[in-house]
This record gives C-alpha cells, sequence and structure tokens, in this order.
C-alpha cells in the first residue's frame, strides 16, 4: 500500500499540469503509510493494555480481558525439573515457563483416564455429575448437561475468540469436541490423529521430520489461532491439547538420542503391589503387553514385575515422548512472545492425569493411587508477580480450573450461572505460601471384572454402559493420608452401595514433599488396628462427599 501511494504520486509531480493535485497525492501516501503500519500492528496482541515492559512478564496490573493458552498434556506425570524437582526428563520449555508461575505442588485429577477426567475439568463438575466414567458416556447427554456452559463456552460468551484443537474435551465425547457451541468459527477444531509405530512397537524414535507428528501439526494450529486473534484483535482461548506422552510414544529420533543408554535409568524402588492391597487396587488392562525391539513381554502382576532391562526401555521410551512435547510447548510460548502477547496472556499448563511407571508395579493410570491420580499444574499470570516463580502446597483439583480462570481474567463469577463443582484457586497468586483452601481432594476410579476372583486383570469399563459397572473406588487425599474403599456399584441408582465394601487402603504421607515417587504408598494400613479412627474420619470425609441423593 506505502509503494502504491508513493508510486500514484510520483505520477502526478511528473505532469505540472496536475500538480494541484499534489495535496490529494500526499494524503495518499500518508493514508496508505497508517494502512500499512496498521496492518503490523493489527498481528500482535496488546500489551499496553497493562502497565508493564512488552514481552517481558514485568506487569504491573492486569489487562481487560487477558488471553488464556490452555495447554492439557496427555498422560505427562509431574516429574519436570524446575516444577517438581525431578532430574530423569529433560524439559528446557516446561521447566522455562515455570520459573515464571505459580506451581501447584499437589493437584489431582477425578477420575485418571482421559475420557472421563475431560468431561470433568471442561465443565468444571465431577464424574458423578458428568456421569461420564467410561468412554461411552459424555455430559452433553439428555438429562445431564445439554444446557450446561462449558469451560471455553463460558470464555466465547464473554466475548473471546474460542479455538482449539487435540485432545481437549476427549474425541467424540461429547460428539466433534462439542463443536460448534463451546468454539467460535473463524477456524475448524483442529481434531486429534492417533499414530502408531511400526510392527506395534510400544515406543518408536522415527528418522522422520517434525512435521510427520501429530503435536507439531498441533502447535502449528495453535501458533494460527493465536496470529488470528491478534490481527483480530480479540483476546483469545486458545485450546492445545497435545497426544504425547500418550501411547504409543512415537516420536522424532534425535529425542531418543538426547538421553543417556537405557541401562543408566533409575526404576521404582518398589516394583510390586502394596503390602495388604486389596487387589481390585490394581489393574494391568492397558498395559497387558509391550513390544521392544520386536519382543514381546507380558505376564506382569501385582507380584512379578518386568524384568529391569524392559522397565529401563519403557522409561527412556516415556522420557523421550515428554521432551518430544515439550519441544511443542516451546513453540507456543516462542509465538507468544513474538506477538508481543506474553503480558497480557494466562497460560496454564496441566495434565488430565498421572502416570505410573512400574512404581507399585503399576504401569499407565487406571488407579486410585497418588501417582495415577496426581497431575502436573502450573499457571502463568504475568500481573501476578508475587507468584512467579512460586510454588504452593494448597490442594488443587482439575475442577478448580474453570472457575480459577475466569477470576484470573476478571470475568463474572460463573457460579452464578452455573453449578460448578470447583473453588477458584485465584487467592494462591496473591498470597502462594497461604493455608489450603481446601482440606482434602477427591478422585475416584471404575472396576469392571471379567472374573472378580482375579479383580486386578480385564478389569476396565471403557466400553461398559454405566449401569453394569461393577464397583467405584472413593479416594481421598489429606494432608498426611490417602484413604480408598472400594465399593459396589448400584447401576439403578448410579451410585456406591456404602454397605457393600470390597476393599478399603489407607496409606501414610507423613513428611511427604511430593518430591519422592517411591516411599509413599507401599504398605496397607486400613486394618492396624492403631489407625481405626483415622479409617473412620476418611469414611465419613468420602461419605460427605459422595453420598448423593439417587438418580432418577
Amino acid at each position: 500500500l506505502v509503494f502504491f501511494g508513493f508510486c500514484f504520486w510520483l505520477s502526478i509531480m511528473a505532469y505540472p499540469g496536475q500538480r494541484r493535485s499534489t495535496e490529494l497525492g500526499l494524503a495518499l501516501v500518508v493514508a496508505a503509510t497508517a494502512l500499512g503500519f496498521a496492518s503490523i500492528v493489527a498481528v500482535e496482541c496488546s500489551d499496553d493494555r497493562l502497565g508493564g515492559t512488552p514481552g517481558t512478564g514485568a506487569a504491573s496490573a492486569a489487562p481487560q480481558k487477558p488471553n488464556v493458552l490452555f495447554i492439557v498434556i496427555d498422560d505427562l506425570r509431574p516429574q519436570l525439573s524446575y516444577a517438581y524437582n525431578q532430574t530423569d526428563t529433560i524439559t528446557p520449555s516446561m521447566d522455562r515457563l515455570a520459573k515464571q508461575s505459580l506451581i501447584f505442588n499437589r493437584a489431582y485429577c477425578q477420575l485418571a483416564v482421559c475420557a472421563p477426567s475431560r468431561n470433568s475439568f471442561m465443565t468444571g463438575r465431577r464424574p458423578d455429575t458428568t456421569k461420564a466414567w467410561n468412554f461411552i458416556d459424555h455430559f452433553r447427554e439428555p438429562g445431564i448437561g445439554p444446557n450446561w456452559t462449558s469451560l471455553p463456552e463460558f470464555f466465547k460468551n464473554n466475548g473471546y475468540i474460542t479455538l482449539g484443537g487435540g485432545k481437549t474435551f476427549h474425541p467424540g465425547l461429547p460428539p466433534n469436541y462439542d463443536e460448534p457451541r463451546s468454539w467460535t468459527q473463524e477456524m475448524d477444531y483442529f481434531p486429534l490423529t492417533k499414530e502408531a509405530c511400526p510392527d506395534g512397537e510400544t515406543y518408536c524414535g522415527l528418522d522422520k521430520p517434525d512435521e510427520d507428528f501429530f503435536d507439531n501439526k498441533l502447535a502449528n494450529n495453535t501458533i494460527q489461532i493465536m496470529q488470528l486473534a491478534a490481527k483480530n484483535g480479540k483476546p483469545f482461548f486458545a485450546g492445545a491439547g497435545f497426544r504425547r506422552p500418550h501411547l504409543p510414544w512415537r516420536f522424532p529420533k534425535r529425542f531418543y538420542s538426547m538421553y543417556p543408554d537405557s541401562k543408566t535409568f533409575r526404576t521404582a524402588k518398589h516394583q510390586v503391589a502394596p503390602s495388604g492391597m486389596p487387589l481390585i487396587a490394581f489393574t494391568r488392562t492397558a498395559f497387558t503387553s509391550v513390544k521392544i525391539d520386536g519382543k514381546k513381554y507380558s505376564g506382569w502382576g501385582p507380584e512379578t514385575p518386568f524384568p529391569e532391562d524392559v522397565q529401563q526401555d519403557l522409561r527412556h521410551g516415556y522420557y523421550a515422548a515428554v521432551s518430544w512435547v515439550d519441544s511443542q510447548v516451546g513453540r507456543l510460548l516462542d509465538m507468544l512472545e513474538e506477538l508481543h502477547c506474553v503480558n497480557d496472556t494466562i497460560v496454564v499448563l496441566f495434565a488430565d492425569h498421572g502416570w505410573q511407571l512400574g512404581e507399585h508395579g503399576e504401569w499407565c493410570k487406571h488407579t486410585n493411587f497418588e501417582l495415577s491420580a496426581r497431575v502436573p499444574l502450573m499457571f502463568r499470570v504475568p500481573w501476578k508477580t508475587d507468584a512467579m516463580g512460586k510454588k504452593t502446597d494448597g490442594f488443587a483439583e482439575l475442577v478448580d480450573l474453570y472457575p480459577t480462570l475466569a477470576e484470573l481474567a476478571g470475568l463474572p463469577n460463573p457460579k452464578t450461572t452455573e453449578a460448578l463443582e470447583g473453588a477458584s484457586l485465584a487467592t494462591y497468586f496473591d498470597k502462594p505460601a497461604q493455608e489450603s483452601i481446601k482440606t482434602a481432594a477427591f478422585s475416584q476410579y471404575p472396576r469392571c471384572p471379567k472374573n472378580t476372583s482375579e479383580p486386578w486383570m480385564e478389569n476396565s469399563c471403557h466400553e461398559v454402559k454405566r449401569q453394569n459397572i461393577y464397583a467405584m473406588g472413593l479416594s481421598v487425599r489429606t494432608e498426611a493420608w490417602r484413604y480408598t474403599e472400594w465399593l459396589k456399584w448400584d447401576g439403578n441408582r448410579l451410585a456406591v452401595e456404602w454397605d457393600q465394601v470390597l476393599g478399603k487402603e489407607l496409606y501414610g504421607h507423613q513428611n511427604d514433599n511430593e518430591g519422592d515417587f517411591d516411599e509413599f504408598e507401599n504398605a496397607n494400613l486400613a486394618f492396624q488396628a492403631e489407625f481405626a479412627d483415622m479409617v473412620k474420619a476418611h469414611h465419613l470425609l468420602l461419605y460427605q462427599q459422595f453420598n448423593k441423593p439417587a438418580q432418577e
């Protein structure tokens, strides 16, 4: 536009008879130049909305309607260097984010498997309210939540561009990632594409370009979302649901090579089930066998762990997948800086649930143990300078994400119109060291064993109708304890039978700073007389939380 205007002015000046139009030509140049600069400015965020240095995170006042970059990572356990004092994984991008974030040391999902967890945190309701305990049901079903306002929909209703991709909602649950209801339509939702390793291998480092991997494509899509929103001058809620480190661990080869030889990896200290554990608490559903370098390994169980070298190989594959997704998180952070969006963007990063790497003899998620229920959770809120790089031991649950993000963004309290079951964690950003606003965190997990005499074998409820669930494990984590009860399920009431107890678990967490993944939950204390009062007190917490009215 500048070039066009300038040429037009020269053509006028070349003819004396037209010099009376000089003023017109100059006006065109000025207008075109203004348009040119406007086109440049329009692809940046409005850092001038707050009193800080653009791009530095040194903000002093909250912007009006800050952007939200919503990053959920599948199967990521809190094994990060800066955030959680773990040294096994190489995660420079998440470490970089953590140094500018408030880190929640004790954050927990509500049900440790993909679809139910996402139905929960994307609506701010617990699984007993969403009625999603399996891979069949979802909250949008008639009679449950067809008119609920989801988390991204809430931001949409408050004037945001809401666009997303990958696993934010679980694919198909609700249908079409809840599009168009939850998402504005400037771009289509970017759906998950499943990937496999050659020959059914459990993990694979491939000599392929980054563009061949889904998480790279998802990062590209998320970058386009941020660019589009910045150009339009509107606040954005950008949802990025990364696939790795979900199985199979497929990643570019260089991320495998950045680690030392697998034989140098330390493995779990306690590789069998906790002593005194009820067998219904255990599962080998998702990891019935693994395949490494063409060889299959199976037959593991509560008392029979994988061979040591297999465990080391599996850790190598998991860590490489974590480093791969970390690199893509870094690309999103870089784009925020390039667009000058850092100061007016909330970045939240978390996982849908934890993961076990041989602790207690378990692999994958699908349990109520600490390592399955506990998740990484960090928020970068640049204008909350007292929280940057700090940690809090206050209890957090993923069901808290919805009200927390709404309050941090300065939006109306969603609880005035939505029956949310989480609490806002915003108070921690002013006083990270304050006492926990919650006394406990709650999780649950269903069991559907094909053979009740071996309840740990083939006990998945993924494809079981909710009326046919066999048992539900209800779990509560308090300051120094984890207590779990396994109860028969009443499919008519869609609730537990409190008088039909299949198992109890009590594990001590005294002096647990959450830094040691091996030290705790190795002996069930539920049936020791000296802990009877503790069992009774924690049973009461479960009863108060989960004893809901019968469903029609």
